[in-house]
């Protein structure tokens, strides 16, 4: 156990502690109200119109973003058409000159049954990804299924 403390025991100071400041101290303001509310007005006055200028010119650089836009995307969308069409046309002509010693093969049908019976004749119906590439090599096919994020 320790032992009891021995000697002078602690004292205050002779004439006692000094007293406890408890009056309120005021912060050194930066800013007065006025002056704050001054600010306000400058810098909303000199941001406004720049704010607005700025927003004119973005809003005429998005009009003319958007008038490319639907300028070009026909075009593209065309184009796309255009390759599928001339990519299907090659297909045929490869399922004819697969399919020439099998009897009673048509091209385009099942045995002479045509695929879609529902439809008109002349309604297109756009392939998917596995009618597009039947005849493609199967380990190439990994390669083309992500092809349109490549280039």
């Amino acid at each position: 156990m320790s032992r009891p403390k021995t000697g002078p025991q602690d004292l205050p100071p002779k004439g006692g502690y000094a007293p406890f400041n408890i009056n309120r101290i005021k912060l050194r303001s930066f800013l007065t109200g006025r002056m704050g509310v001054g600010l306000f007005i400058v810098t909303n006055a000199v941001s406004v119109p720049l704010y607005y200028k700025n927003w004119v010119s973005e809003r005429k650089r998005m009009l003319e973003t958007k008038s490319r836009e639907l300028a070009t995307v026909p075009i593209l969308l065309a184009e796309r058409d255009r390759a599928m069409l001339k990519h299907m046309k090659r297909m045929r002509e490869l399922e004819a000159d697969v399919m020439k010693d099998v009897p009673n093969w048509e091209v385009g049908t099942f045995f002479g049954m045509p695929i879609y019976e529902s439809v008109p004749e002349d309604t297109y119906i756009e392939p998917n990804f596995g009618e597009c590439y039947t005849y493609a090599d199967p380990y190439e096919l990994p390669t083309l299924q992500i092809s349109h994020l490549l280039g």
